[in-house]
């Protein structure tokens, strides 16, 4: 029989919520390991847009919702710990733009869109004047904006996830839980392991925990995007293309392309529909839309990609996007999402109350090493695109 390894807490799930939780958890004296069935930001971190932000795409249709208003301080808690004096070191994390912007992307609504949502967002936005318009609307021969800025940092995703592994180093792990109990017990690639709390925060992996706890109720729904890649692009740009509508027309973040320009990497509703379709319709359809949006923008020779992703959010019976991080608790199993990257903060202050209430502290003195290999770093998705140029 293999001896049952003990941990205070062990963390599934080498996201940026699984780390930023581990990280806080550790610094409070916590006996804690985290276990990534794939690569550290693996699937939904990596894949990001890496935007930090304070809710700004969600007050398109005049008013706060829920999540606009949950997600308010956010940018707060992560600015304090990119200068060094916030919960956990990030200072060595670099960041692509110190800002955002929204800017009307067609429609007879669009402008006014951008301006009801500069008047309600919880950031200083600020109006451009044409001459500091990004290069890429100074192209619009008759576009004359309103372009509104937000002091809100686009992350370099990887260098963030590098930043919270590296006060986790010897305790990030590559496994898979394959038997689970509600007491803290879990077999992980073979090893037993004993906890006083487990907390998945692995995505979709917390439905293959659900099915083992042998949990019925739904818990869990899915939402699917399909991010679109195009390159190289001559000019850089961050932020939210809006229309009359309750959502970005189209959400975009630049990254350095191999050979020179840009990789632009699409959100926003360009994804969610593009979700709807296979990929060679939805970059079609991706082309069409920002042919719509840059007219003045030659499009021929493009390389054109995509990543498609299955997001896994807690339930929510109207389907909705939930207002903020949920956690479903099984025995010693804590089932945690934290809805968007934004919200890790906010998912470890859920975690820190439930340790309180249920009056959790450390116990466990030595960190013992498993038998398993140490979790790496995964890959940006346009690192391992399979590229196509369209007619």
């Amino acid at each position: 029989m293999r001896q049952t390894l003990q941990y205070d807490i062990i963390v599934f799930g080498g996201g940026v919520a699984g780390l930023w939780v581990a990280n806080t958890l550790k610094r409070a004296g916590y006996n804690v390991i985290v276990i990534e069935k794939e690569r550290l930001g693996s699937g939904q971190t990596l894949a990001s847009q890496g935007m930090i932000h304070g809710g700004q795409k969600y007050v398109l249709q005049g008013a706060l919702t829920k999540h606009a208003s949950s997600i308010a301080k956010m940018p707060e808690r992560w600015e304090s710990s990119f200068e060094g004096w916030g919960e956990i070191d990030l200072t060595a994390t670099k960041f692509l733009s110190d800002h955002q912007i929204m800017w009307p992307a067609g429609g007879a609504l669009s402008g006014a869109a951008v301006l009801g949502a500069a008047k309600l967002v919880n950031a200083e936005t600020k109006k451009l004047k044409k001459e500091d318009f990004p290069e890429v609307l100074k192209t619009k021969p008759k576009f004359k904006g309103p372009v509104y800025t937000l002091p809100e940092k686009v992350v370099e995703v990887r260098t963030l996830v590098e930043a919270l592994a590296k006060h986790l180093k010897g305790r990030l792990f590559k496994g898979e839980p394959s038997e689970l109990l509600p007491d803290g017990q879990v077999v992980v690639s073979g090893i037993p392991m004993q906890a006083q709390l487990l907390i998945f925060t692995a995505g979709t992996g917390n439905e293959h925990a659900l099915e083992m706890l042998k949990v019925k109720q739904q818990h869990t729904q899915r939402r699917p995007l399909r991010q679109i890649m195009v390159k190289p692009m001559p000019y850089e740009l961050y932020g939210h293309g809006i229309v009359g509508a309750p959502k970005p027309r189209v959400t975009v973040t630049s990254h350095p392309a191999p050979g020179g320009g840009y990789v632009w990497y699409l959100g926003g509703n360009v994804a969610e529909e593009a979700a709807k379709m296979d990929e060679p319709q939805a970059l079609e359809f991706a082309k069409k839309e920002l042919q719509d949006i840059f007219p003045d923008l030659d499009w021929s020779g493009r390389e054109w990609a995509s990543w498609y992703g299955d997001r896994a959010e807690p339930y929510d019976d109207k389907g909705d996007l939930p207002p903020g991080p949920f956690i479903h608790q099984r025995g010693r199993v804590l089932m945690a999402w934290p809805a968007k990257l934004t919200f890790a903060p906010a998912l470890s202050d859920h975690v820190f109350d439930w340790l309180k209430d249920k009056d959790i502290h450390p116990t466990v003195k030595k960190l013992k090493t498993p038998d398993l290999p140490e979790a790496d770093i995964g890959a940006y998705p346009w690192e391992a695109a399979e590229w196509k140029k369209l007619p």
